[in-house]
Formats: C-alpha cells, structure tokens, sequence
C-alpha cells in the first residue's frame, strides 16, 4: 500500500534550487510576490533571519527542523506549514543532523500585513496538514513559473499565494484543535442566528437557549467562525438590511426594526461602520431600478 509520505515524495522530485526575483512596478503595487524561493535537502543548514521586510512560507517534505520564533522553539516535521514575519527574529535549521526537505518562500505583498495578522490571532506560527496535496501542487508550479519573467507569470504567482495564503487562514476553523468540542453546538447557534435574527438576541439569551456556558459558546463560535456571536449576529443583519434596501421602498425605520435593531441611530452607525456608508446612501447607489 502506498503511504502518504511516498506520495509527496513521489509528488516532489527536484534538484535543490534557490531562486532570488525581482518584482515588477505592477507587482509590487498590486500583487503578492515572491522575494526569494528554494527547494532544499540536507542534513546541514541554519538560517536567521531579522529586520526583513519579508514573509516566510516554509514546508516540510521529509525529515525534520527546528523553529525558534518569539523566543519559542518548535519541531518542524512532514505536512508543517509556517507563516512568519521576518521582521521579528526568527532561526531554522535541520533538527540533530537529520537530513530535512523543504521549501521556503520569502514573499511580500500590499495586502500581506492584513493576511498575517488574521494568521497571527491564532498565536501559532506552524500549522499540520492532514493532507499535503492541497499545496504540493501549488509549491511545484511556484517555484518552476519563476524561471519566466512575464507580467503573466507574476500573476500566477500572485493567485498561488492568495491560495496557499487561504489554506492557512482556514485551517484554524475547518480544524478546530483536532476535536469536535463545540461543533454541533455552534452549528446549531449559528442555524438560530441566521433564521432569527429580527428577535432580540444577546450572548446570555443565546447560551440559554442551547443550555450552555456562554463563555465556552463565545470562545468556540470565536474559535469555528472567526467572529464572536454577537460579531455574527451584526453581519446577518446587516446583510439582510442591504436586501431591504436594493430591493423595497420600505422606510429605514421600519428595516432597522425588521433586522432586529429598533433604535435607528444605532442600525445607522453599524451599517455605516459595516458597509463604509450610510443606508441612505447605499440604497441611492444599489437601488434596483426597473423600467
């Protein structure tokens, strides 16, 4: 039977390489793109890095390394994924003269500082993949378009990052821990807040409706979702508000009330802060007009 492990090494069959690229003016203003990128297998190797205006994406093939970041070491081994900034201090390196295959990209971007600080919430700098196939393929194409100096090859690469980029994003919520804590329970709220959002609704409302403890439904809705209840509860109403608003003449009193949010004022400032512009506006704008 064949492993995993024989897959991606069968997946992955290279000369160790390292390529340095420069950007384009077009990419570096509107694209995430590589700095430097490198296929490695060896049993000696050490890297620091610090005051870098620069990403690291490292994956580990085979072997083992070691990560010290934020004063924390860390065990890199098969399926590991890391998301650094190397602006901070950070040292890898091949674990007890273990041969260690992997792949590093530096990468940079205008949008790279928003992408990491959602990662960086989950304070956990490596992430394991159950399955190396979601990147393998990806890692591949990355690193054989930079031997291409082409606005078309910049784009590629901008598109792979974006989606490695967004396996790393997701994996915290589609893999909460490694258990099912919580899970039936926030699907069940989540089910609630989106069929019954015009009610009156708050965080204890909400906990003892399901029977239970509003501090662990706040930290495993946070936890599955990305938002709090409540944060979740706002974006449902605001999306329902924007139907009213393309769709009805209907008053926006009466839409704040319909959404679950009598006082006005306060349906006005969330939209607002939601949406960037008031419902006034937004409907003038998105207004659906039939002739």
């Amino acid at each position: 039977m064949t492993t995993k492990q024989e897959k991606a090494q069968a997946l992955w069959s290279e000369d160790p390489v390292a390529i340095v690229c420069t950007p384009s003016a077009f990419a570096k203003k509107s694209l995430f793109y590589i700095q430097e990128i490198g296929y490695f297998k060896t049993d000696a190797y050490t890297m620091e890095r610090e005051e870098l205006t620069s990403f690291l994406l490292l994956f580990t093939l085979s072997g083992r390394g070691e990560l010290q970041y934020r004063d924390k070491e860390y065990i890199l081994r098969p399926y590991d994924l890391l998301f650094i900034n190397c602006k901070e201090y950070v040292q890898y390196k091949t674990s007890c003269q273990e041969t260690w295959e992997f792949i590093s990209i530096n990468l940079h971007g205008n949008l790279i500082d928003n992408f990491y600080e959602q990662f960086d919430k989950h304070n956990k700098p490596v992430i394991s993949l159950k399955d190396p196939s979601m990147v393998l393929d990806k890692l591949r194409t990355l690193l054989h378009v930079q031997s291409e100096r082409s606005i078309s090859s910049e784009l590629l690469s901008s598109r792979l990052i974006v989606e490695l980029l967004t396996v790393i994003l997701q994996h915290p919520y589609t893999n909460p821990n490694g258990n099912s804590d919580g899970i039936e329970e926030v699907r069940k709220a989540k089910q609630y807040l989106d069929q019954s959002y015009c009610e009156r609704i708050t965080l204890d409302s909400l906990a003892d409706m399901f029977r239970l403890n509003k501090f662990n439904l706040a930290k495993n809705f946070k936890k599955q979702t990305g938002f709090s209840p409540i944060e979740y509860l706002i974006n449902v109403r605001v999306t329902a508000a924007q139907g009213w608003l393309k769709t009805s003449d209907v008053s926006i009193v009466d839409i704040a009330q319909y959404v679950g949010i009598p006082n006005t004022s306060h349906f006005i400032n969330l939209f607002k802060e939601h949406i960037g512009e008031t419902p006034h506006s937004y409907r003038k704008k998105w207004r659906n007009r039939i002739k």
